[in-house]
């Protein structure tokens, strides 16, 4: 396997770059939304605290009993949408299982989006226009880049059909001219994942559940993308066998210390990003 080279001076001088860029602006501030106290969330919003600390970006965490009636909850989001004190929004997942998707993130106004997840975003990547993307769809994409190779015309598999990834990465990739496909449960289920691992140069998968992907069904010289997070015999581990798939593959992001490393990182530059196109639109 071909080591993953240059990934810590990447993140480092991506961190400056963004340090330095944030220096252009007021303090700036992202507002944190969770309905739960799921593990990972707690994780992820304490990474995406520690991160907006030593860039100088204030945190707001926003945490909300997961008792709230949808109606209370869409009040809340309302009112950060018109806070002015608020430059960006982010409701983090899980929430309560009666709400939509759709009906959660259309709440966000597009200007204050931050994870590409509001129709607007995600309707404007499907035409092929600049949308902000989700973070952890751009880490995926540096990842890719690092290995070095062209996308176009090879055979990706993408595993998991989530909004968050699977369906934004898949677009992205196939206006980069790959040859997409996007497997999920009923794939799995129905027997297929292997087949389709096996004939696939590149190897994408984001869907949580530990060492899901056999060594033995990748591909020699393969190239393998784990975004996915979870626990076997209590350690943290992604959705392939990560120890004996690198001895086969080209190229094989772990977990811990891979896709994530770089989401937070991402997010904060989308912050940046709606930041600048506001004042944009309002100079115009």
């Amino acid at each position: 396997m071909n080591e993953i080279s240059g990934v810590d001076k990447l993140y480092s001088s991506f961190k400056e770059r963004l340090k330095t860029n944030l220096l252009l602006f007021e303090k700036l501030s992202l507002a944190s939304v969770a309905v739960c106290d799921d593990f990972d969330c707690v994780s992820y919003r304490t990474q995406q605290k520690k991160i907006a600390d030593e860039l100088g970006v204030e945190y707001i965490p926003i945490n909300i009993s997961s008792d709230i009636s949808f109606s209370a909850f869409q009040q809340r989001i309302f009112d950060l949408n018109h806070d002015p004190q608020i430059n960006g929004i982010v409701i983090n997942k899980p929430f309560p299982n009666a709400w939509g998707e759709e009906d959660v993130f259309s709440l966000i106004d597009p200007a204050k989006d931050i994870e590409g997840m509001t129709p607007y975003n995600l309707g404007r990547l499907l035409m092929g226009a600049d949308a902000v993307v989700s973070p952890t769809v751009r880490s995926v994409l540096q990842f890719l880049n690092l290995a070095g190779i062209s996308l176009r015309g090879k055979n990706i598999l993408i595993v998991g059909a989530s909004v968050l990834i699977g369906k934004p990465l898949s677009l992205i990739l196939t206006n980069m001219f790959a040859t997409v496909s996007l497997a999920h449960v009923a794939t799995f289920n129905s027997g297929w994942l292997p087949f389709y691992v096996e004939n696939s140069d590149i190897v994408i998968s984001a869907v949580g559940v530990a060492q899901l992907i056999k060594a033995d069904w990748l591909r020699n010289g393969a190239i393998v993308i784990d975004v996915g997070v979870g626990y076997k015999d209590g350690k943290m581990c992604g959705d392939v066998e990560y120890e004996k798939a690198k001895e086969k593959v080209a190229f094989i992001t772990p977990v811990p210390g891979g896709v994530g490393m770089f989401t937070t990182l991402f997010l904060l530059d989308n912050l940046i990003k709606v930041v600048s196109e506001n004042k944009g639109k309002k100079n115009e």
